[in-house]
């Protein structure tokens, strides 16, 4: 099977386990197509997630076969639980995507669609050259090592996926709904595995997902599915950028399932409060109803609505909702935590005119923020909120980037462009019943600006204090936001342009426009080219490389001669450490940021002089070490293992030598 191929499978496979079993459950739930899509992915993510802890706990390898069988006792659970009544209520999403159109309509927009995402993906692919292609980032090792070491243990719970970072491999804990995902996908190799499974989820579920959103809170604007589509393809911020740019691959995936999951949620919530809101004069869409069932023979006409006949339809809608944050959670927990900050935003901003006739639903924000406040503020939360550093700009760079569109993640013109259409709606859209989403962008925002000064408000500090992965949810918010934008600047134009009829001169400018915004894509191209250089490229003025094309062909070669039982001892920030999952070598620290031990520690020491003294030696023999591999120009410099760079020939026989590396066969004795 051709790269291509193999790509291509694994797209399918990983799609299918993403969208197939929380499709059916919410359909079974009796929730609508749209809903069932919109929630399906953070519900898969929970499904893989949750069965992969399950299946470590009972000694069951991780395989298609438990993720099949865990999906469909998920959807009996869920037909069962409908034949006792508990269903979703009806909803916004219970309609099309898109509003009947001609059919050149619809061919106009899917035209522009596929456009747009090759001008997103088609200059990535291009300087990866290849299926298998090996991004640059030391985020890549780590999910390349823990994909194979997936498929080598059968483990893939995310309270032992750790253990890769870590000489012992001592459990512990990673959230690993991701790769439990990806890992489903059989006898592809593991390089091309995690491409097409970042591909898949980075891009099909951001783009579905923010079409859905707009399908949810602009219902009656029947072109803003497929614009905001559109904008999600090309804004540079996106998640298949920011894995090209850092590769937090967990963070990115989380987040372009966040999307459907907060158009679920929203709907949900507008569904269950409609009524409420309709008595109150506060129901800004008709269209939102919830399932009200008639008043009973002992209830007077007007009394239906203040009892409580909608709880199975509460308990339906928390069920799916609690399981895709658990999804989302398992896929990074500082998704889950973004998704419970945009939920306190919707639920405090639309309750609070509820406050005086339903004061209970104030309590949804608080639980909402409890677990945000209890990651951040107790101990909890110390394997994030003790982190430090990252990048730091000024603040007045930070206010630019925010303010023009430039997010940290691939700043290019487009973003300016983008942000002209989006700033109308942010400004438009804080006096109306959708304030709740400018509030959100500028919580978001806030948050943004944090990161990027690292202010000591720590307000980002769950998420690692990076403008990068912030960077995300905020792109998201604006893209909405750009169809209030566009209504904004239509109005304006019409007050001195012909632009409602079809006049000669109205097409033209719509004619016009629609040139511009070609230019102004196709105008990334350049820019995109030059950020996916820099980590795909085989080599780049200025970066540092994990891997050379002859370094590759000398492990190739030199492979079936090695020990399997005894490892190679190499800095992690070499390339020797991508060789566990190339070429099924024994790594003996396989990943950046590997928790050294005292034996590492000593073995580490111990190099500079193993051919002189015994005792040297027999460490290095003790450690089940058999081969030390030196390299000239690291990609990254760690004075950790800077003895390791000490050796001499002395050590052994030399297997190979490049311009910047060399492996060395120990061949002292440790028995003298």
């Amino acid at each position: 099977m051709t790269g291509a191929a193999s790509l291509l499978l694994v797209v399918l496979i990983v799609l299918a386990a993403a969208y197939v079993p929380g499709y059916l459950a919410v359909r079974a739930l009796a929730g609508s197509r749209l809903i069932a899509l919109a929630f399906a992915p953070a519900i898969g993510a929970a499904v893989a997630g949750i069965g992969a802890i399950i299946a470590s706990m009972a000694g069951v390898a991780w395989t298609l076969l438990p993720f099949a069988v865990l999906s469909a006792l998920l959807v009996l659970l869920a037909h069962l639980l409908a034949r006792r009544g508990v269903r979703l209520p009806s909803t916004v999403l219970d309609g099309p995507l898109l509003a009947p159109r001609p059919p050149a309509a619809h061919l106009g927009w899917a035209g522009a669609l596929v456009a747009g995402l090759a001008v997103a993906v088609v200059p990535i692919a291009r300087q990866a050259g290849g299926a298998g292609a090996v991004l640059e980032r030391y985020d890549t090792l780590y999910h390349l090592t823990a994909l194979t070491h997936i498929r080598e243990t059968g483990d893939g719970s995310s309270l032992t996926l750790n253990a890769v970072t870590n000489s012992t491999r001592a459990p512990s804990s990673y959230p690993a709904a991701f790769h439990d995902l990806a890992a489903l996908v059989p006898g592809v190799d593991i390089p091309i595995v995690l491409n097409g499974s970042v591909l898949a989820l980075a891009v099909v579920p951001w783009v579905v997902g923010l079409a859905l959103l707009a399908r949810t809170l602009f219902p009656q604007v029947r072109w803003a599915p497929p614009a905001v589509a559109l904008v999600a393809a090309v804004i540079p911020a996106s998640p298949l950028d920011l894995w090209i740019h850092l590769s937090p691959v967990p963070n990115l995936t989380g987040f372009a399932a966040l999307t459907g999951a907060l158009a679920g949620a929203v709907a949900l919530w507008h569904a269950l409060t409609g009524p409420v809101r309709a008595r109150a004069g506060l129901d800004e869409n008709a269209s939102v109803s919830v399932l009200q069932p008639a008043p009973s023979a002992h209830e007077a006409p007007g009394d239906s609505a203040d009892a409580a006949p909608v709880w199975p339809a509460v308990g339906a809608a928390l069920g799916v909702v609690g399981l895709s944050g658990i999804g989302l959670t398992l896929m990074q927990p500082n998704v889950g935590v973004m998704a419970l900050i945009l939920i306190a935003v919707l639920t405090i901003v639309t309750g609070l005119p509820l406050r005086h006739t339903r004061r209970r639903l104030l309590a949804v924000p608080v639980l909402a923020l409890l677990p945000v406040a209890v990651l951040t503020y107790t101990p909890l939360g110390a394997r994030v909120t003790g982190f430090s550093g990252g990048l730091q700009v000024p603040w007045w760079s930070a206010l630019g980037e925010v303010g023009l569109g430039l997010l940290t993640v691939w700043p290019m013109a487009l973003g300016t462009v983008i942000a002209v259409l989006w700033w109308p709606g942010l400004v438009s859209t804080l006096r109306g019943p959708l304030r709740w989403l400018p509030v959100a962008w500028i919580v978001v925002a806030v948050m943004y600006l944090d990161a990027a000064v690292d202010s000591p408000l720590n307000l980002s500090i769950l998420f690692f204090r990076g403008q990068d992965r912030i960077a995300v949810p905020l792109a998201m918010l604006s893209a909405l936001l750009v169809v209030p934008g566009l209504q904004a600047w239509a109005r304006l134009l019409r007050r001195s342009l012909p632009l409602g009829g079809p006049t000669v001169r109205g097409r033209a400018v719509v004619a016009v426009l629609v040139v511009l915004a070609t230019l102004a894509a196709l105008g990334s191209v350049p820019p995109r080219l030059e950020n996916a250089e820099k980590n795909l490229a085989a080599e780049y003025p200025g970066r540092g490389r994990f891997l050379q094309a002859d370094e590759l062909e000398a492990f190739a070669r030199i492979a079936p001669e090695l020990d399997p039982d005894r490892s190679i001892l190499a800095s992690p920030y070499s390339g020797a450490a991508h060789m566990y999952t190339l070429y099924g070598l024994n790594v003996h620290l396989p990943v950046a940021g590997t928790a050294l031990t005292d034996q590492d520690r000593a073995a580490i020491a111990a190099v500079p002089y193993a051919d002189r003294w015994t005792w040297r030696c027999r460490t290095l023999a003790d450690a089940g070490i058999g081969y030390i591999y030196q390299e000239r120009q690291p990609y990254q410099y760690d004075p950790a293992f800077s003895a390791i760079e000490q050796g001499g020939e002395s050590l052994g026989t030399v297997l190979f030598e490049t311009d910047h590396s060399r492996l060395i066969r120990i061949e002292c004795d440790p028995t003298l």
